[in-house]
């Protein structure tokens, strides 16, 4: 009986010799057996004083992902020549290129994303589940699978597919902001050469004007008789909100006894939002006191599925005509601290907003605020 052989593998960078300071070369997987080899590329790719034979990937940023890349493909391999010889098979290079095919390209982008999504610490719950709604809206257009379907053409295509889901313009646009995060990633771990976006343009589109209330409309709520419990309380919490600006997430962790000090006879609130993780600080304004007073400073707590339907009655007892939700309570309160003249950089403070340009959304609904301007300035030049 013929003793069964095993190939040996290893690591050869720039075997074309091509590579310099300014040009790379590609790592790739040498296999050897009974005098045959075969090369697999690895996607790789490095200049010439990137490569230690040790140590594999030096000098550059991404050496630890760059190895890791590379220490995957081994053991993939690794792992396929165990299964032959657990399974008394012999080896030849047929059944090594099916593996290959099978096992799909290595520098598959969605596996890549897929990958970066679940590693990264940065990204906060909520915000990992909207880069995964990209992954999915990936998968199901079908067309950018590798590293080389990242084309002009397949992005183009990719914008129209988005189009035809029905999804609203500032939306398709943070899908192709967050597509090019993943893609710039890409080319800084060497796998990718060029960006694609370079030359494509996408309209960033409008976002609905903020819906909010008017403080005549948030005075009437206050006011009105909800003779049924369960909906009188949603009441109460949706003037919480339009009184603190607090977003549900951070409404629904609000603790009274944890999360508020005293200070010089005010109730402080300084904290860290869900989403964003960016700091924000309210005071407890007096009408949201009394609130919490009436519930013994225990706000009682609701899903927001219910709260939002809960609302529209609560809307129907005000007889208001508007759809009211949940983070309309935010938006009143922004827009109510704008109109009485709370400059926008501490409004940005009080929402806890990363990006003063969100802020800013809400200004541009304050017409009133400009009017009153002009009423100003015409009453300094009566003078």
């Amino acid at each position: 009986l013929k003793s069964m052989k095993y190939p040996t593998m290893r690591f050869v960078f720039d075997r074309k010799h091509v590579a310099t300071k300014n040009k790379k070369g590609l790592v790739q997987i040498e296999v050897t057996s009974e005098g045959r080899r075969k090369w697999i590329g690895t996607s790789v790719k490095l200049y010439s004083d990137q490569w230690h034979e040790k140590r594999k990937v030096v000098n550059s940023l991404n050496s630890i992902q760059l190895n890791a890349i590379l220490d995957g493909m081994m053991a993939k391999l690794n792992e396929f020549i165990l299964d032959l010889v657990r399974n008394n098979q012999q080896f030849d290079f047929e059944k090594l290129n099916a593996f290959l095919e099978k096992s799909t390209r290595s520098d598959s982008f969605i596996e890549f994303v897929r990958k970066r999504i679940e590693d990264r610490t940065d990204l906060e719950e909520s915000t990992r589940k909207q880069h995964r709604t990209l992954l999915q809206s990936l998968e199901k257009f079908g067309k950018i699978n590798y590293m080389d379907d990242l084309t002009k053409a397949n992005i183009t295509l990719y914008d129209e597919f988005l189009h035809q889901q029905g999804i609203s313009q500032p939306t398709i646009y943070n899908y192709h902001k967050r597509l090019k995060r993943y893609l710039h990633e890409a080319m800084k771990f060497g796998m990718l050469d060029a960006d694609p976006y370079i030359g494509l343009h996408f309209e960033r589109g409008k976002f609905e004007k903020r819906k909010y209330l008017t403080e005549n409309e948030l005075e009437i709520i206050r006011s009105c008789k909800i003779n049924v419990q369960a909906i009188a309380r949603v009441r109460d919490l949706f003037l919480f909100q339009c009184y603190t600006g607090l977003a549900y997430a951070d409404f629904e962790k609000f603790d009274f006894e944890k999360d508020v000090e005293e200070r010089n006879g005010k109730y402080i609130v300084a904290d860290r939002r869900k989403k964003t993780n960016e700091d924000y600080k309210i005071v407890l304004l007096t009408p949201a006191i009394e609130i919490l007073k009436k519930y013994d400073y225990k706000l009682p707590i609701i899903s927001n599925q219910k709260y939002n339907v809960s609302l529209k009655v609560v809307a129907q007892y005000a007889g208001i005509d508007k759809n009211i939700t949940t983070h309309m309570g935010r938006h009143t309160f922004a827009v109510f601290a704008l109109n009485n003249g709370v400059p926008i950089e501490v409004v940005a403070k009080m929402l806890g907003h990363t990006n003063i340009r969100t802020t800013q959304i809400y200004a541009k609904v304050l017409n009133s605020e400009v009017e009153k301007g002009f009423d100003l300035l015409e009453s300094k030049i009566k003078k």
